[in-house]
């Protein structure tokens, strides 16, 4: 029953709402940090009493979202962009939890419906709170067009994005909601950020245990889909590319 969606350990992604919560405190808005703790708790709560014949919603609701801090022109370095703004995240997982066959003891999630993750920037114009960019993180199914993983900017419902008008769709890497966070935030506070992620620190250290695996398996994947032997464009390969279903988790032991 597993089908053809993405796994994911539970014990990781558990820890990354944990780690996400100290690891970019800095540039959170504290009267929101309380929806990271919500969110691990209902991950929890999915794991150990969840359904495993149905998809179970995991998010973090654009009603209640995460928000940074104002960023005062950091979008470039040495703050000299003229907008104040600040990012607003939230997402939608569709998941199931995994007893069965191989992936006995709910130990792991898959990925069965939606999968995406909601950022806008906002910034304050006469005493109103405006809109100034919105993308979407996606992770397709084995019926998605575009790259499995990807990003969309049609959440406008106006030119030039409408939300009928379904591309571009721009590769992404395999982003987890929380890996969509930071690099927004790395966007929006240029300097701050770099100084930041590059330091050696028990959160970046506790960051990059979770993230490097990922990505590293993510990288090789596509790197074997434009093996010398595979004829046609590198690109399409690349574009209709579906990953094996236990691409970002580790080796099972017996």
């Amino acid at each position: 029953m597993v089908d053809r969606g993405l796994i994911f350990p539970f014990i990781d992604v558990i820890r990354e709402c944990e780690v996400m919560k100290t690891y970019a405190k800095h540039v959170l808005d504290k009267l929101t940090l309380g929806v990271l703790d919500e969110t691990k708790g209902t991950l929890e709560n999915i794991q150990s009493r969840g359904a495993t014949d149905r998809t179970s919603r995991w998010e973090i609701s654009e009603k209640r979202p995460l928000r940074t801090i104002v960023s005062a022109g950091e979008s470039q370095p040495d703050a000299k962009c003229k907008h104040h703004a600040w990012a607003v995240f939230s997402f939608v997982w569709e998941i199931r939890p995994l007893d069965e066959g191989v992936w006995k003891g709910r130990k792991h999630f898959v990925l069965d419906g939606k999968a995406s993750t909601l950022i806008s920037v906002m910034e304050r114009h006469e005493d109103q709170d405006r809109c100034i960019a919105r993308w979407t993180v996606d992770v397709g199914d084995h019926q998605s067009p575009g790259t499995h993983f990807h990003i969309q900017l049609n959440h406008f419902d106006a030119p030039p994005f409408p939300t009928t008008f379904d591309v571009p769709r721009f590769p992404a890497a395999a982003m987890s909601p929380f890996l969509a966070m930071e690099s927004a935030i790395s966007e929006l506070f240029q300097d701050r950020w770099k100084k930041h992620s590059i330091a050696d620190n028990k959160d970046t250290r506790n960051w990059r245990a979770i993230q490097r695996p990922r990505l590293e398996r993510f990288l090789k994947w596509q790197a074997s889909r434009i093996h010398p032997n595979i004829v046609g464009s590198p690109w399409s390969a690349l574009k209709t590319a579906k990953p094996p279903v236990d691409m970002l988790v580790a080796e099972l032991k017996a």
